[in-house]
């Protein structure tokens, strides 16, 4: 017997009836929270290819809706992609029913039936429970810490008992009805079910003790007439139960189920948080009725893809198990970050400013800006970027800032650079050499120093080594005559009117200059240049340090002879990570060496604690590059390689409660000492 839709139910389409309640809930719920994200600030968002609008179209698809993000975690993931998928496919199953009612769909007959309706959907049903029971069991038994901290999220056991419902009372259906109109090929579950229940003995009459003993449940009811009451009860509890948890989604952490997908595709696919840079010229307008925030004090500072963040967060902290402040002690944990945020926009607490005490200070000033908390979340939430607008408000608005961290932002302010009681001077890295001074319409590349090797005795030797690779490679270069900062530390540390400041004088005398072209020895620099300069009228060529020597030694500019060394290198958070430069300097190092990896690597690298300003930082509990430095010494590579001025400094510190050999070399280091003589 074919299959009939509303099988044994009488007034089945009463189910698609009381849909239309249900469905009102969930767009109900779902406008609540469009009111609520509605609240926050508009933005302008840059033009990118392959976005529809406001939409990233490539995003959408694959970290929204495939979301390729949560399957890092390979088993969680395939549990999630079960259920997920496997609802979706039931979803799909149960709309094509409603087309066959009520327009005579053929979804039947044939092929279709059997291995669609019949076949995809047992196995769509097996799997979605198979994922449920897995999640239900880790979380029961082999919960991680990073659910539990700082806290959990509720609804979760609410959650599976209702989808679990969905899917054991619509398999019984399935099971009783193929027991009384015979085998549904394809339907291999509900066929075992029908075979393995006193269901297919009652349509056979040979129901005996024995056979009710070998099946997997007792009969409910003494006769066939029971059964299909038995039947009734399943469908329409299936079906009501399916409509609940419809309108259940947004009342619910299920609410990611919708926005997830929304917060991918709005979510500016460059690597990085996309700090962007702010407009001051508003301050100037007397007559602008609306100036920007300094930062953030409260949530409707924040902008409406902000809002998103806080309602999509899945509250499982695995941006807390990468982070480094997290991870080491510190107060910082960028999921309770998070959290306090979604709590504080859920109550509708829009206007109270008491939203940065309660995340703290000491917290907002502990992140390293890594983005490792971004990298790691499954569902493109920027954490980076709410804790920095939060530090632009404590720097900006309240002049709160750690002390030490404070002198370097005083320094930046004095003198331009944050290197408070150096004592080397401006010319101190060149001495003893001839470098050239850029000269506006004859020189090809400025190679930028920057302030950590110009000031920090162990960086200086970077830039001796690079200009010694330059030389060697007949490269038309010079310096600026007098060092320079970028601003980023400023930018980091949260003041925005400081880093403006600066870059704008940077710009103008690049502008002077006719500067075209860039070389970077930091990636820090590197990153102002591009994403920030940018922003500000200074477009460049820019290139790191790093890469540039991997484009002389593919022009046979540079000769190199390897060496036996084993090198293990680490990815500076803003060369690699943030700017998916990867590559390169390990294409470099392996010209001049054997290539080791940590465990962590390319855009799961840890960080080496120096970023976000954390460079003049006291550390509360274990120091990140003590961290960082043991998981590279316990490769035992002969040498660490870096190419970040800031993670050599940190690495060497590191390095010296484990050693008193130097291990930590930049990667111009290194090939400086690999340069054959032409």
């Amino acid at each position: 017997m074919g299959r009939i839709p509303y099988w044994n139910i009488s007034y089945g389409i009463l189910i698609d009836a009381f849909a239309i309640p249900f469905v009102a809930l969930f767009v109900y719920g779902m406008y609540r929270w469009w009111k609520l994200i509605r609240q926050g600030r508009a933005r302008i968002r840059p033009d990118f290819p392959g976005k529809l609008g406001p939409i990233y179209l490539r995003a959408l698809f694959t970290k929204g809706i495939l979301g390729t993000k949560i399957y890092k975690k390979p088993y969680t993931g395939i549990a999630h992609g079960c259920l997920f998928w496997g609802m979706v496919l039931l979803f799909i199953g149960t709309a094509l029913v409603f087309l066959n009612v009520l327009f005579g769909v053929p979804v039947f007959n044939g092929i279709f039936n059997r291995w669609f309706m019949s076949f995809t959907l047992d196995l769509a049903g097996l799997a979605a429970l198979g994922g449920l029971l897995f999640l239900l069991i880790r979380r029961g038994f082999f919960s991680p810490e990073r659910l539990t901290v700082p806290k959990e999220r509720n609804g979760f056991i609410s959650i599976v008992i209702l989808l679990g419902l969905i899917l054991v009372t619509g398999f019984l259906a399935e099971a009783a009805r193929i027991a009384y109109n015979g085998t549904d090929p394809g339907a291999f579950v509900g066929n075992w079910l029908a075979q393995n229940t006193p269901l297919a003995h009652l349509a056979a009459g040979s129901i005996t003790p024995d056979v009710i003993a070998g099946t997997w449940f007792p009969p409910l009811f003494g006769d066939t007439q029971g059964w299909l009451v038995f039947h009734q009860y399943m469908w329409w509890m299936h079906g009501l139960l399916a409509l609940a948890f419809i309108a259940y989604i947004p009342y619910s952490p299920l609410v990611h189920v919708v926005l997830a997908p929304v917060n991918a595709a709005l979510a500016d696919p460059l690597p990085g948080p996309k700090m962007g840079v702010m407009d001051f010229s508003s301050f100037e307008d007397e007559e602008a009725e609306d100036t920007p925030p300094l930062g953030a004090a409260k949530l409707t500072d924040f902008t409406y893809k902000r809002l998103i963040d806080y309602t999509t967060c899945l509250w499982c902290g695995r941006c807390h198990e990468v982070c480094p402040a997290a991870q080491t002690g510190k107060t910082l944990s960028p999921k309770g970050v998070m959290v306090t945020l979604a709590e504080y926009l859920q109550q509708g607490k829009l206007e109270d400013e008491s939203l940065v005490d309660a995340v703290s200070s000491d917290a907002v000033f502990s992140c390293t800006t890594c983005a490792a908390c971004m990298e790691a979340c499954p569902v493109c939430i920027n954490q980076p970027k709410t804790i920095m607008k939060l530090r632009q408000h404590l720097i900006m608005e309240r002049s709160e800032i750690p002390e030490l961290m404070g002198k370097a932002h005083s320094s930046l302010e004095l003198r331009q650079h944050p290197f408070f009681g150096t004592g080397a001077g401006q010319k101190d890295w060149r001495k003893d050499l001839e470098v050239p001074i850029f000269e506006a319409g004859k020189t090809e590349y400025l190679l930028w120093i920057g302030c950590s090797v110009t000031y920090e005795e162990r960086a200086q030797k970077i830039a001796r080594e690079m200009v010694n690779i330059l030389d060697h490679a007949g490269v038309s270069y010079g310096i600026l005559e007098e060092a320079r900062c970028t601003g980023d530390p400023a930018k980091q540390m949260g003041n925005e009117f400081l880093f403006n400041e600066l870059a704008e004088q940077n710009i103008e005398e690049f502008s002077e200059l006719g500067v075209k072209k860039i070389i970077t020895l930091c990636p820090h620099c590197y990153n102002s240049f591009v994403r920030h300069y940018s922003k500000l009228g200074g477009v460049y060529e820019v290139t790191p340090h790093s890469v540039f020597i991997k484009v002389l030694m593919e022009s046979g500019k540079l000769n190199l002879t390897k060496s036996t060394k084993t090198i293990c290198y680490h990815d500076p958070c803003y060369l690699g990570r943030r700017n998916n430069i990867l590559d390169e300097p390990r294409e470099v190092v392996s010209s001049i060496g054997e290539l080791v990896e940590m465990p962590r690597n390319r855009r799961e690298s840890f960080c080496c604690g120096g970023g976000g300003g954390n460079y003049w930082a006291e550390e509360e509990g274990t120091r990140i590059n003590q961290v960082r430095t043991r998981e590279a010494l316990d490769t035992n590579a002969d040498v660490i390689a870096t190419a970040c001025p800031f993670c050599l400094l940190m690495i060497t510190d590191g390095s010296k409660k484990f050693t008193e050999e130097q291990k930590a070399f930049d990667i111009a280091e290194l090939v400086s000492m690999q340069l054959k003589d032409d």
